[in-house]
C-alpha cells in the first residue's frame, strides 16, 4: 500500500513538470544544419545546444533508426509488444528495479538546461518518425519524451553492470551461477608534454565493443553557440558525446570490473507469507505486480507477473520458493545522461572534475588529457561503501540494516592516477593499481577488494608497459602505433599458462609433428601476413570451447592443468580444418579471418586480447567473422591553446551504406584515419552534403 500511495503522489507531483522544466519552443530545424563529411560522419550546427540535440536525434535516426528504437523501446517496457514472449522479460526486468518510481523520485534533481536539452532530442526523434513512419518498430512507443530518454540510461546502465544476469539466474533456479564473461574491452592511454618530443598532450581512446547492435557505436561532431564544440563516440540513441574531445580536453573510456551488483537472500518467516526478517522483527515485502502485454501473433495479451520489493531493493522469487534482493546503484541513478552533458561542455581540468564528483556512472574507467598537460585515470564508477565486516563478492543473508548500503566513494577516494612524473597514464581493463610507471595501490584496501574484482595484468596491459619500459620521448606517429600492436607477449600470465603445449614432444606424435614445431616456434604476431598465428587461433578456440572458458583467462591464466592429449586434439582439429580449406598449414592470417559489413567480407588481423583485438565466431565455411572488435579508434593531439590534429575511424559503421562515402574499414586495414575538425568553417567548405534536418 506504502508503495502505491507514494507513486499516486510522484504521478501527481509529476503533472507539473512542464512548469518546472519549461519545454522549448518548437525548434525549426531550418536553424539546424548538418554536415556530412567524406566519410558521412555528421557536423551538426545550430545556435542552441537543444537544436544540436534535435540535428543529432534526426541523424542517428537517418543512419540507425531501428537501433536507436531499441533501448527506448526497453525504457518504455514495450518490448512484449514488439518481440512477444522473447521481449517480456526486458519488461519485467524495467519493472522490477522500479525504473518509474526513480524516475518520479529523482526528476526534480534533474536541470533545467539538460531537460531543454532532452526536449531538443526528442522532437528531433518525434520529427523523424513522423516523416518515416514506415520505420517505426513500435508505433505506440511514439513519440517520446525526456523521461524515455533518462529511463533509458538508467536501464542501459542496469543491464551494462551485470544486473540482468544476476535476475535472470534467479528467476531460473541457478542463483549461485557467475554470469558469463564477454569480450567487452578497451584501451585507453594518455601522454604528458613531458613525455612528447613536441610538448604537447597526447590522448588515445580506443573501446572494443560490439559491431552490431544497441551497444555499437555511433561518431558526430555537435557545435552549438552555447559553448558545446565536441566529437567523439556515442552509443546508437545516445545524447551526447560519451568519449572523445571538444576545444579543450578529452577522454576515453574502458571496461572495469567493480563489484557493483549484490544478492541478499531473505530469510522469511516460517508461518507468515511474504514476512522477512530484518534486524530484530520481520517485515513484510511489498507486492509490486506487473501487466506484461505480450504479443502473440497479431494479438497483444496482458499477462500477470509478481515482482516484490524489500528494504534491500527489487526482490525475486526462485523456482526453488526463496526470495532473493538484488541491488545495484544504476537502479536508483537518474543522472546518467546529464554527466554526459558536463562533461561535454566542460572547459578545463576543474569543471570536469566538477562533471565527475556528480558521480552518475556507475561503471568504467576514465582516461583523461587537455590542452593544460593535464592526464588522469581514474576507475569511475557508483562503488558502494560496504560493511567491512561482511563479504559483498557472496550471496549474503538479507537479515540486517548492517548489509545494507546507501552510499557511494566519491571519485577521489576511487583507485586513480593524477599527473604521475613519469607521464603517461594507461587502462587495457587491467588492474586499476597498474596504471602507470608505478605499480601499487592508489587507493585503500576496502575500495580496492571490489574496485578489483579481475585482479591483474592480460596480454594487452603487458604488453603496452612492455612497450613503454623505456626513458624516451614519443612523436604522435609513434604513440599511435603502439595501438595498433598485434602481438602476444610470453610475458603474459596467458601465454605462461600454455607451459603445456610448449612442453610437448613433437617427435611423439610423427602425423603433427610439424604443427607443434611451428606453435612451439610461434613469436606471437597477429598480423595479416603471419602464417602460423592461424594454427594458433584454431588450436587454442578448440581448447577454450572444450574446457568452456570465456576471455578471463587471458587475465588470470588458463587455470587447469591441461592434458597433451587436449592440446594434441586441438592440433588436430585446426591443422585438418587448414588443410581442407587451404591444403596447407601455413596460412596468411588474412586468409582465415575477416570483418563482415554490409555482406562483404574484409581481411583482418589481430588476436583476441592483443592491442589491436578481434573476437570472432567460426562460419561453417572456416572462416573467422569478427563479432567484437576496434569498434571506435580515436587520436588527438592537444598544444596550450586547443587540439592541434584529431584523427578517428569508425571501421564497422553499417549504417551509410546508402551514400557513396569512403569506406572506413578498409581505412582500418591499412592502419589509415580519417582528420576530424572542430572548426566550422573548414567543415563546412569540405562537406559533401549539407542539408537541414527537414523531410
Amino acid at each position: 500500500m506504502q508503495y502505491y500511495t507514494t507513486l499516486i503522489l510522484a504521478i501527481l507531483l509529476s503533472s507539473y513538470a512542464p512548469f518546472l522544466y519549461a519545454q522549448n519552443d518548437v525548434i525549426d530545424p531550418n536553424d539546424i544544419t548538418i554536415a556530412r563529411d567524406k566519410w558521412g560522419t555528421p557536423h551538426i550546427f545550430a545556435k542552441t545546444d537543444a537544436a544540436v540535440a534535435y540535428g543529432l536525434a534526426w541523424a542517428n535516426a537517418e543512419d540507425a533508426f531501428e537501433t536507436m528504437q531499441e533501448l527506448l523501446i526497453i525504457g518504455k517496457q514495450m518490448m512484449g509488444k514488439k518481440d512477444g514472449i522473447k521481449g517480456a522479460p526486458f519488461d519485467f526486468f524495467v519493472h522490477s528495479i522500479g525504473t518509474e518510481m526513480t524516475y518520479q523520485e529523482n526528476i526534480g534533481k534533474i536541470s533545467k538546461e539538460y531537460m531543454t536539452y532532452l526536449d531538443g532530442y526528442c522532437q528531433g526523434v518525434n520529427a523523424y518518425a513522423k516523416a518515416n513512419p514506415d520505420k517505426i518498430l513500435l508505433k505506440k512507443a511514439f513519440p517520446i519524451e525526456p523521461k524515455d530518454i533518462l529511463k533509458a540510461y538508467l536501464v542501459g546502465f542496469s543491464a551494462l553492470s551485470g544486473a540482468v544476469d544476476k535476475v535472470t539466474h534467479i528467476m531460473e533456479g541457478d542463483y549461485d551461477k557467475e554470469p558469463a564473461s564477454k569480450p567487452a574491452g578497451s584501451n585507453a592511454y594518455a601522454f604528458a608534454p613531458h613525455k612528447t618530443t613536441n610538448g604537447n598532450t597526447f590522448l588515445c581512446i580506443n573501446p572494443h565493443f560490439k559491431i552490431e547492435g544497441a551497444f555499437s557505436f555511433y561518431d558526430a561532431h555537435l557545435h552549438s553557440e552555447e559553448g558545446l564544440n565536441i566529437t567523439g563516440a556515442l552509443f546508437q540513441g545516445g545524447t551526447c558525446v560519451f568519449m572523445g574531445n571538444n576545444e579543450h580536453l578529452g577522454w576515453g573510456k574502458t571496461f572495469n570490473h567493480i563489484d557493483q551488483v549484490d544478492v541478499f537472500e531473505l530469510e522469511m518467516h516460517p508461518r507468515k507469507k511474504l514476512y522477512y526478517k530484518y534486524d530484530e522483527e520481520y517485515i513484510k515485502l511489498e507486492k509490486r505486480p506487473v501487466w506484461l502485454k505480450v504479443r502473440i501473433g497479431k494479438i497483444v495479451i496482458p499477462v500477470r507477473k509478481m515482482t516484490y520489493w524489500s528494504k534491500f531493493g527489487p526482490t525475486y522469487k526462485s523456482p526453488q520458493k526463496k526470495y532473493y534482493a538484488v541491488r545495484c546503484p544504476a537502479f536508483f541513478n537518474l543522472k546518467a545522461g546529464e554527466q554526459y552533458y558536463r562533461m561535454n561542455k566542460a572547459t578545463n581540468y576543474d569543471e570536469f572534475q566538477a562533471a565527475l564528483s556528480m558521480n552518475a556512472h556507475s561503471m568504467f574507467n576514465l582516461v583523461y588529457g587537455d590542452k593544460d598537460g593535464n592526464i588522469l585515470y581514474l576507475c569511475n564508477g557508483m562503488l558502494p561503501k560496504r560493511n567491512p565486516d561482511y563479504d559483498f563478492t557472496q550471496i549474503l543473508k538479507g537479515d540486517s540494516k548492517e548489509k545494507l548500503w546507501t552510499e557511494y566513494y566519491t571519485q577521489k577516494e576511487l583507485p586513480r592516477v593524477e599527473n604521475p612524473n613519469c607521464g603517461y597514464v594507461f587502462n587495457a581493463n587491467n588492474t586499476p593499481t597498474n596504471a602507470t610507471c608505478v605499480i601499487g595501490d592508489n587507493c585503500s584496501k576496502e575500495v580496492l577488494k571490489y574496485a578489483d574484482m579481475r585482479s591483474g595484468d592480460n596480454n594487452r596491459s603487458t604488453r603496452f608497459m612492455e612497450m613503454m619500459n623505456q626513458d624516451k620521448t614519443y612523436t604522435f606517429e609513434e604513440f599511435k602505433a603502439l595501438k595498433f600492436d598485434t602481438k602476444m607477449t610470453p610475458n603474459s600470465k596467458f601465454w605462461e599458462s600454455l607451459s603445456g603445449l610448449f612442453a610437448i614432444n613433437s617427435e611423439e606424435y610423427p602425423p603433427f609433428e610439424e604443427a607443434i614445431n611451428l606453435l612451439q616456434n610461434w613469436d606471437g604476431d597477429a598480423s595479416a601476413e603471419n602464417t602460423t598465428a592461424p594454427l594458433f587461433l584454431l588450436t587454442i578456440q578448440y581448447v577454450f570451447d572444450k574446457m568452456g572458458y570465456t576471455d578471463v583467462p587471458f587475465t588470470t591464466g588458463i587455470p587447469d592443468t591441461i592434458p597433451a592429449q587436449l592440446y594434441i586434439e586441438a592440433i588436430e582439429n585446426a591443422s585438418k580444418d587448414l588443410l581442407q580449406q587451404h591444403g596447407r598449414l601455413k596460412v596468411p592470417l588474412k586468409d582465415i579471418l575477416f570483418h563482415r559489413r554490409n555482406g562483404k567480407l574484409y581481411p583482418a588481423s589481430g588476436f583476441p586480447d592483443v592491442l589491436s583485438p578481434i573476437y570472432t565466431v567460426r562460419e561453417e565455411d572456416g572462416k573467422q567473422v569478427a563479432e567484437y572488435a576496434d569498434t571506435y579508434i580515436h587520436f588527438v593531439e592537444f598544444d596550450k591553446k586547443g587540439p592541434v590534429q584529431i584523427q578517428t575511424l569508425l571501421p564497422f559503421e553499417v549504417t551509410k551504406a546508402s551514400e557513396q562515402y569512403e569506406d572506413e574499414l578498409e581505412m582500418f586495414n591499412e592502419r589509415e584515419l580519417k582528420t576530424m575538425s572542430l572548426n566550422k568553417k573548414e567543415v563546412l567548405e569540405k562537406a559533401v552534403k549539407t542539408y537541414h534536418p527537414v523531410p
